[in-house]
């Protein structure tokens, strides 16, 4: 059973998050799960990890997970990706095309080539039809974003297979719910986290919509410890002023969708991450924006085989993103794929 695992982690500020998945039918069973709060100075500059203190770490971290847990899918954080469409000559040959994707992003990056990890996708457009060219999805972020977490991974025993962006693995999320959930397929998924919030939605037969916004509940917890996730959310008042905040956020988010797709409006907000627990937000949201809003736990929409002995009296409304991960592991044991360094 051990290969079918894959573990998504999560490493952000405050916490290492940890979310083991394995395939069930077209579905996915949730095996174990572990949290670890850590300490800000893990980072050090340009979103990399300090080495020493990432392995102690994770191998902390591997001790509280199912044995078997040993390949990894991990995040990065979104703003250390560059994302660009490219048009390429559609009747090169594999390794040519790799070579023209390399040589013509090279050209268009504010960083050497040689110092970037990439990935790409071919983008399906059927408006055109077949044509001379094809368009690809390029990704690249600074290898030593990528070779921090997984040389630290690596020395703690982990296996990195799968490097993406938060934002992928929250829309993962979104995937599946929609799945399970047809009916709330126009919803919108709005990660409340510590220090960012996240929302992100699918439109039919569009390009997904994803934003970050630098707001999060470490405005209201202060100067206490920001991971505790039993502190109380500061006074009623203190509440109130953190919803209201929140909301001018959302409300200009969702101005910028209704821009791009009217046809498909959103029609309710799945809540998730630390906020998602906050009194009164969903009752808010859902008077202000006059629609449905739900708090969403991420690991109800997988089947439960956690161990009795592993399972813990956690919020898991934040285990979001680190799920979407695994899912994204996941897909890529059972697609071909095409991953460069």
């Amino acid at each position: 059973m051990g290969s079918s695992l894959i573990t998504g982690i999560d490493i952000n500020h405050h916490s290492i998050k940890a979310v083991v998945l394995k395939p069930v039918g077209e579905l996915y069973a949730i095996v174990g799960y572990k949290e670890l709060p850590i300490s800000d100075d893990i980072f050090t500059a340009n979103h990399t990890l300090e080495y020493q203190k990432t392995v102690k770490k994770l191998k902390e971290l591997k001790k509280g997970l199912p044995f078997g847990s040993r390949n990894v899918a991990i995040s990065v954080p979104d703003n250390t990706v560059i994302s660009k469409v490219l048009q390429i000559e559609s009747d090169l040959e594999d390794r040519e095309k790799e070579f023209s994707i390399y040589q013509t992003f090279a050209h268009q990056s504010p960083f050497p080539i040689e110092e970037l990890s990439l990935d790409f996708v071919k983008l399906e457009d059927k408006r055109f039809g077949k044509g001379s060219t094809s368009s690809y999805q390029v990704y690249a972020t600074r290898k030593e974003v990528v070779d921090s977490r997984a040389n630290a991974l690596s020395k703690a025993g982990f296996k990195p297979i799968v490097v993406d962006t938060q934002a992928h693995g929250l829309l993962n999320i979104w995937q599946l719910a929609s799945h399970l959930y047809p009916e709330k397929k126009n919803w919108l998924l709005v990660d409340v986290g510590i220090d960012q919030t996240s929302l992100g939605i699918i439109p039919h037969n569009s390009t997904p919509f994803y934003k970050d916004i630098a707001f999060g509940t470490q405005e209201l917890l202060g100067a206490g410890n920001p991971s505790d996730m039993e502190s109380v959310f500061g006074t009623t008042q203190d509440t109130h002023r953190f919803i209201v905040n929140l909301i001018e956020k959302l409300k200009r988010q969702l101005q910028l969708y209704s821009s791009v797709n009217a046809l498909q409006p959103i029609s309710g907000i799945w809540l998730m991450g630390e906020g998602a627990s906050m009194p009164m937000v969903v009752e808010e949201l859902e008077r202000h924006f006059q629609m449905s809003c739900e708090s969403l736990n991420p690991m109800s929409l997988f089947e439960n085989k956690v161990a009795q002995k592993r399972r813990s009296s956690l919020n898991c409304q934040h285990f979001g993103i680190a799920a979407g991960m695994a899912m994204r592991g996941l897909k890529w044991q059972g697609e071909k794929h095409v991953a460069s360094n």
